[in-house]
């Protein structure tokens, strides 16, 4: 099976790369990433970001808890509405936060 992530990581990046721009403390927090990566990343232009188009593997992975995951998947699954707005509601707290 061929993967093709590369308009997703460049999509991704180049929204991370304004929020770093615009808001340098939220970037960290939601990246996870030092102040330092977080300028470089600030600083790119989409021609280089560009450049990421030619990587086609995924340069994102799922982050935070696998029980919140599997919450979330379940209440999908089942089609529990009330569910699944709860968890997303939360999402902030299972994604963001160290762990």
């Amino acid at each position: 099976m061929e993967i093709d992530f590369s308009s997703l990581n460049l999509q991704y990046l180049l929204q991370v790369r304004d929020i770093a721009r615009n808001s340098p403390e939220l970037a960290v927090a939601v990246l996870g990433l030092p102040v330092e990566l977080v300028q470089l990343m600030a600083s790119l232009t989409a021609e280089g970001l560009s450049q990421i188009a030619r990587f086609k593997g995924p340069l994102l992975t799922v982050r935070g808890d696998a029980g919140w995951w599997a919450r979330l998947f379940t209440g999908l699954k089942e089609a529990r509405q009330g569910e699944v707005e709860a968890i997303l509601e939360h999402a902030n707290l299972a994604v963001v936060v160290d762990p």
